[in-house]
């Protein structure tokens, strides 16, 4: 039996597979794990081989570290943090290249897409806080490679440990950012979700934003609208789903003993979120977001000296742009009511129900943005 902390869902097994003996199915939790069908395996071993969980070497030296945003206010705007992925991304369309990076389908689920056009990049821009499906992207994304095309494959660093173990090549016109991860929830949670809100408003929903910047970018707003003109927008502490997601009960298990937070990472870049720049750097804090850059080779040197003209850029440090205290630098911990929770899920209680299980008094220590997700920054910078 599969200990589940040991599969991060990357599909590599799946598409190695000389004989098509693995298929992707969901747990009881909603989360997607290879099943071999014995019958057909061959036993080459290719699926283990391939595991970025147990075969991933970072060839990658030294991470070197910036702070910046786009000089265009309105890409900054419409972006989650300062803008950084819509210039990588144009440049690689600027090259007839392709972006992959993950965007909502039809029914707000979210899974891995390739962009050629703006209207296609669009879909890929702002954060998606619930693990994509991948599906048939690392097979695309070799075609394209060996096309010629140059490619920038966005998404989490275990999706790229696995994509690259998938490729088992070092092509020159693969450019990779990972984004920095807290964690990634359920997507069966977030089903649940987005119908509790459509029963709720009777209306289906038109646009959803987990990261609007309507009341700032550090006291962002989680906004959906539906189809008869009406929102439902809070403060992100406010919202159910983000309490779940941000009270660690609802991540896949794998998060919780995340073997890819470490630097320099396998990426060529990471992104993220510059939390706390406004104690080292506050000329560069404008609360319309500001993005911390960690270049780990030269291909991401290339990327970034690709848009530096677009950017306000500022070498930083790494312990300041992301102390060794940040989530993002480190497994984050399960919520000790999850296994409760899951058993609810598989008892078929409802949304409101599987609430309850991230406690008020835990909700409360959400209500401050700032408390949860700067004072350990701050802290760090001061010493």
């Amino acid at each position: 039996m599969m200990d589940k902390k040991n599969c991060c869902g990357c599909t590599a097994c799946m598409h190695i597979c000389p004989v098509k003996c693995i298929e992707m199915k969901e747990d009881a939790e909603g989360f997607l794990y290879p099943v071999i069908d014995k019958k057909k395996c061959v036993n080459c071993h290719k699926c283990e081989n391939v595991c970025p969980i147990k075969n991933t070497e970072n060839c990658n030296a030294e991470t070197k570290t910036f702070v910046g945003y786009n000089k265009d206010e309105s890409v900054r705007n419409q972006s989650s943090s300062g803008g950084i992925f819509s210039l990588a991304a144009d440049w690689i369309l600027s090259q007839n290249g392709v972006v992959f990076g993950a965007a909502f389908d039809e029914n707000f689920e979210v899974c891995h897409i390739a962009a050629q056009t703006q209207e296609e990049l669009s879909k890929l821009r702002t954060s998606k806080y619930v693990q994509s499906m991948l599906g048939d992207a690392y097979p695309l994304v070799k075609q394209y490679l060996e096309n010629n095309r140059k490619v920038l494959f966005t998404g989490t660093a275990c999706q790229i440990a696995g994509l690259k173990n998938y490729l088992q090549n070092d092509y020159e016109n693969l450019y990779t950012v990972d984004v920095l991860c807290h964690g990634v929830p359920s997507p069966k949670i977030w089903k649940m979700y987005i119908e509790h809100k459509k029963k709720q408003y009777n209306a289906p929903i038109e646009k959803i934003e987990f990261r609007s910047k309507e009341s700032g970018w550090k006291s962002f707003s989680f906004n959906m609208e539906f189809s008869d003109n009406r929102r439902y927008c809070v403060k992100f502490h406010e919202d159910k789903y983000m309490q779940m997601f941000l009270g660690n009960i609802d991540l896949r298990p794998s998060c919780y003993a995340c073997r890819f937070k470490g630097f320099p990472r396998i990426s060529d870049m990471t992104i993220g979120d510059s939390w706390g720049i406004e104690s080292y750097m506050p000329d560069m804090d404008d609360d319309m977001g500001t993005s911390v850059i960690l270049v780990h080779s030269q291909k991401g040197v290339k990327l970034l000296d690709a848009v530096r003209q677009s950017l306000n850029l500022r070498d930083a440090s790494l312990g300041k742009a992301l102390p060794i205290t940040a989530e993002s630098r480190k497994s984050v911990e399960m919520h000790p009511n999850r296994k409760k929770f899951f058993k609810g899920l598989s008892n078929g209680e409802s949304f409101e129900e599987l609430c309850a299980y991230v406690p008020k008094s835990f909700v409360q220590r959400l209500a401050s943005f700032i408390r949860y997700m700067f004072m350990r920054v701050r802290v760090n910078v001061k010493h």
